[in-house]
């Protein structure tokens, strides 16, 4: 019957693409630029003078403002309106959807996502499914409609086509007012809220003072990572450096009261942005973890709190509770009174306590006024606007001082290049224009995308960002030499676009000019999109970058190139690098590229060194390493992948560990694997998934060789037949966002 509902759907769906009556509101004033306000026919009805007060804000700051209002039940026609409005006078520059707008939910496109693979066929589609209004902003995107969740009405599935070009290019941004929490008070919410942006825009403020937070675990908990974002940071808002700006810089390690400090901060009414780099759900930020112990009786504390803790889990889990203790007794050689009070009341409330004091949950945020106008959750699930309830909507749509929250509708990547362009607002740049830059599937901005700061000297370059002035080439050239880092940085973005492949050259000289950490990232990222003769040399150089940041990104790139002729300066440049995130992605990128050859030449690379006893733990770790992979990838994925008598469930999981894990050397056996008509359909279409992750390496044309031709043959199943084609895209056209391979 379910399946039957949905081919009906599907069947006179096409029908509801010409049968939506929409109403428009034409804008009041002309400009360069237009924006449009999606809303629905409730929505607007309850809210309706805040609306239009809104509407009135956005063309008081030089954009022409379209209402589009009707009962929304078709993303595809919120599209359709979109592009005929992009394609007009004056053209779109972005939009806002306010209420009950569908949720577009894609499915077969985890390659556009920083870290997102869930298993789309073994989980729920609202869970493997990543919401995204991508489909709202990149008109070049083609999707496959497979209809409406009859639950969680809003949400819309649909599947990135082989055929659709497998990299984000958004034409426009948008943005999401859509509360959280009680639905009975969602009209109240929106109506609040649009009141405070109306006021906001009235007087918009510079940014004075800023907030940024590093919990446990973020970072790989890398002191040289962390110290670097300051620096680049100052360059991007020098103001706060100096009186009398303030930049507020806290890591969870310095007080055992850091959710206190936390939200005590959150509240300074003179706080304009804040940042938070840590892990988190769609109701958590998960701040910090235990204290850590300062004497003995402490580090004995920390220790019973924890078996307490694994001895409540047994019981939860309907493990045998006296196994447990015992187990943990032999592993630690701990007494039993250390296990006492696990299961008294006045103990499991006072851990309930501690616990609760790691983290801000949505009651927490419900129980202050967050003051910053713009928030970044650099965290997982943080923004997941399809939930009823979800961190984000609680600060923007909160009564306090929050305009804009940008996070993540799904996981994210821990490390990304978070802070990519957000100098921009400095220069009263949208918070839209600058997510427009940004090409993932899973971030969104919550609120206003119209939201700027302002700028003490009246600089405002939201004019450089127009499509008009993209191919302006001696406009770019000219603003390179820009005092402001992040105008250097946006120069080379528009330069590469104009001159395509021939830049690289110009690029690679560039770097060795370049002095601002901001500008040289986007080279790496430029010279790494292009992908050509200059990648590996510009490699050899970057790996040894004053910026972490970018010694960490060249590391994992070496990996993904396949050129074993970096091996000896990775080798070198692990034996010396002080940060331990580099050194673990040097370790790792080494095996990628020969797992043998790695354990050889770190070898030669540490005779060179004196014989202290830390390389000889170095080097007895490396291959250690090395032996421990050898065994997991030949003797493990491997032989499980070719097993026939391994469940079909666990050879796809084992297919599906060379996303992430990119041994070079075991490339033909995956393609072996695919062309096998022996092999069980599921695997060689997992398989196929797979090698599109190698789309740095230096053999992907030998992937595509291979795979060509069972794309012409009449016998190639019609499922096999479609993630080759995805995967030759991606092979042909790179990483969605080199940054995020």
């Amino acid at each position: 019957m379910k399946y039957f509902i949905l081919i009906l759907f599907l069947l006179i769906n096409p029908l509801l693409l010409n049968a939506q009556e929409i109403k428009i509101i034409k804008p009041a004033k002309s400009f360069k630029t237009s924006f449009a306000i999606v809303v629905d026919n409730k929505t607007f009805a309850q809210c309706e003078t805040e609306v239009m007060a809104y509407k009135k804000s956005v063309e008081d700051d030089s954009l022409s403002a379209f209402i589009l209002i009707s009962d929304w039940q078709d993303p595809r026609i919120i599209r359709d309106e979109l592009k005929k409005l992009y394609s007009g006078k004056p053209s779109l520059e972005g939009a806002v959807f306010v209420g009950d707008i569908p949720i577009p939910m894609i499915r077969n496109a985890q390659h556009m996502t920083s870290a997102f693979k869930l298993d789309e066929e073994r989980y729920p589609w609202f869970r493997s499914a990543c919401p995204s209004d991508r489909f709202y902003e990149d008109f070049d995107l083609i999707f496959n409609n497979l209809g409406r969740d009859t639950v969680n009405t809003l949400c819309h599935y649909y599947s990135l086509a082989p055929e659709s070009p497998q990299r984000i290019h958004k034409e426009i941004y948008s943005g999401r007012i859509i509360p959280s929490g009680d639905a009975a008070g969602k009209y109240a919410a929106i109506s609040r809220y649009l009141s405070k942006v109306v006021k906001q825009k009235k007087n918009p403020e510079p940014i004075d003072k800023a907030f940024i937070y590093t919990g446990h675990g973020y970072h790989s908990e890398s002191l040289s990572s962390w110290a670097d974002e300051r620096i680049l940071l100052s360059e991007l808002f020098p103001q706060l450096f100096r009186g009398p700006g303030r930049f507020e810089y806290w890591n969870h390690t310095m007080s055992n009261d850091i959710k206190d400090i936390v939200m005590t901060r959150l509240q300074d009414p003179d706080l304009d942005l804040a940042i938070f780099h840590a892990h988190g759900s769609d109701d958590m930020q998960l701040l910090s973890s235990y204290p850590i112990p300062q004497n003995t009786q402490e580090n004995i504390e920390s220790v019973k709190l924890y078996l307490r803790s694994k001895v409540r889990s047994a019981r939860d889990r309907k493990q045998d509770v006296a196994k447990t203790i015992e187990y943990f007794k032999s592993e630690f050689d701990v007494p039993d009174s250390w296990f006492e009070g696990a299961f008294v009341d006045s103990v499991i409330a006072a851990d309930s306590v501690m616990n609760y004091r790691l983290d801000i949950y949505l009651q927490d945020i419900r129980s202050m006024k967050p003051a910053p106008k713009y928030i970044m959750f650099d965290q997982c699930f943080n923004a997941s606007f399809h939930q009823n309830e979800y961190v984000a909507g609680e600060y923007v749509f909160g009564d306090n001082g929050v305009i804009n929250g940008e996070g993540n509708a799904v996981n994210c990547l821990q490390d990304k290049y978070a802070d990519e362009l957000i100098g921009l607002f400095n220069y009263s740049v949208r918070t839209g224009l600058r997510l427009r830059e940004i090409n993932n599937l899973e971030t969104h901005i919550i609120g206003d995308p119209t939201f700027r700061f302002a700028n003490k000297e009246g600089l405002n370059f939201n004019y450089l960002l127009r499509d008009e002035l993209r191919k302006n080439e001696k406009l770019w050239r000219q603003l390179y030499k820009s005092q402001y880092p992040v105008l250097r940085s946006l120069a080379l973005r528009r330069l590469k676009e104009i001159k395509g492949n021939g830049f690289s050259d110009e690029l690679l000289a560039l770097y060795d000019k370049e002095q601002s950490f901001e500008a040289r990232t986007t080279i790496v990222k430029m010279i790494g999109d292009i992908n050509d003769k200059n990648f590996v040399p510009l490699l050899r150089k970057s790996v040894n970058d004053p910026y972490e940041f970018i010694r960490r990104k060249s590391a994992e790139f070496m990996g993904e190139t396949g050129d074993t002729s970096l091996i000896r300066p990775m080798a070198n440049q692990l034996i010396n690098d002080e940060s331990d995130r580099v050194s673990y992605q040097l370790r790792e990128s080494m095996k990628f590229l020969d797992i043998e050859k790695s354990a050889e030449v770190f070898e030669q690379e540490m005779k060179k060194y004196p014989d202290y006893i830390r390389n000889k733990k170095m080097l007895d770790a490396f291959k250690f390493s090395v032996e421990r992979t050898k065994i997991w990838v030949y003797d493990e994925l491997l032989v499980h992948l070719y097993s026939d008598t391994l469940k079909l469930r666990s050879r796809l999981s084992e297919a599906r560990t060379f996303r992430n894990y990119k041994f070079h050397q075991v490339i033909p056996q995956i393609v072996k694997l695919v062309l096998d008509v022996n092999q069980p359909l599921e695997l060689r279409v997992h398989c196929s998934e797979a090698l599109g992750w190698f789309n740095l390496s230096n053999r992907r044309f030998e992937i595509m060789t291979a795979l060509e031709p069972l794309v012409a043959k009449q016998d190639t199943p019609d499922k096999l037949r479609a993630e080759l084609v995805r995967t030759l895209n991606r092979l042909r056209t790179g990483p969605n966002d080199v940054m995020l391979p």
